[in-house]
């Protein structure tokens, strides 16, 4: 996962990537209790210009949306404000680490319905390796 990651990186540069993230992510960041791994996303987010946006009500009654749908488990609301924030904020593609709640085609196929009956465009959820 590691030279993944480090590819998706690497392209997001060479390319021009625009690269979003959520106010969220930082609070992910601080729960993180290596410090090491800390310092390195923290250094990430930096290094590669992550603007990091933020959480709205509306975003968060989407993210209450899909848990409520059983999309997403409440106990993950993190994951489920994730995606609302790439819906509200129209970002296409949402590039996610995470198999278990995330990147996998149930999930896909659900936010889509969703967005769909709510007027919110569709997001893309990816893993590096798709991107």
């Amino acid at each position: 996962m590691k030279i993944l990651t480090a590819r998706f990186f690497k392209d997001a540069g060479l390319f021009n990537y625009n690269l979003y993230g959520s106010e969220i992510t930082i609070e992910e960041i601080e729960q993180t209790p290596q410090k090491s791994k800390k310092i390195l996303l923290k250094s990430v987010i930096e290094k590669y210009q992550i603007e990091l946006l933020p959480v709205t009500e509306e975003a968060r009654q989407l993210a209450k949306d899909y848990v409520d749908a059983k999309i997403i488990p409440k106990k993950y609301f993190a994951d489920a404000l994730h995606i609302a924030i790439a819906a509200i904020y129209n970002i296409p593609v949402l590039v996610s680490w995470n198999f278990e709640h995330m990147v996998k085609i149930k999930t896909k196929l659900e936010v889509i319905r969703i967005n769909r009956q709510q007027g919110y465009p569709m997001v893309e959820i990816s893993s590096p390796k798709e991107v």
